[in-house]
């Protein structure tokens, strides 16, 4: 399968909705590409932030994303 790089969003272009469960490209992190949800601000001085859950639950936030993408869909469990 061929996917075009023409689907990463950047993210200062455009953000996820709230909460909406996305792929994450953060070139600085150590683990560049990552399932991460959007957190939106709470308060006027807060920062837009995406998050994802580690083996206990909690949620890390994952620093210096630059790009997101939409899952895929899942595979028909038929097949």
């Amino acid at each position: 399968m061929n996917v075009s790089d023409s689907i990463w969003i950047a993210r200062a272009e455009q953000l996820p909705q709230p909460y909406q469960q996305v792929l994450v490209y953060a070139p600085a992190a150590w683990q560049q590409v990552t399932v991460a949800a959007f957190k939106p601000p709470t308060t006027a001085k807060s920062k837009h932030m995406f998050v994802a859950p580690d083996p206990n639950g909690v949620n890390r936030y994952i620093k210096g994303v630059t790009h997101w993408m939409p899952l895929p869909t899942p595979p028909d469990s038929s097949e």
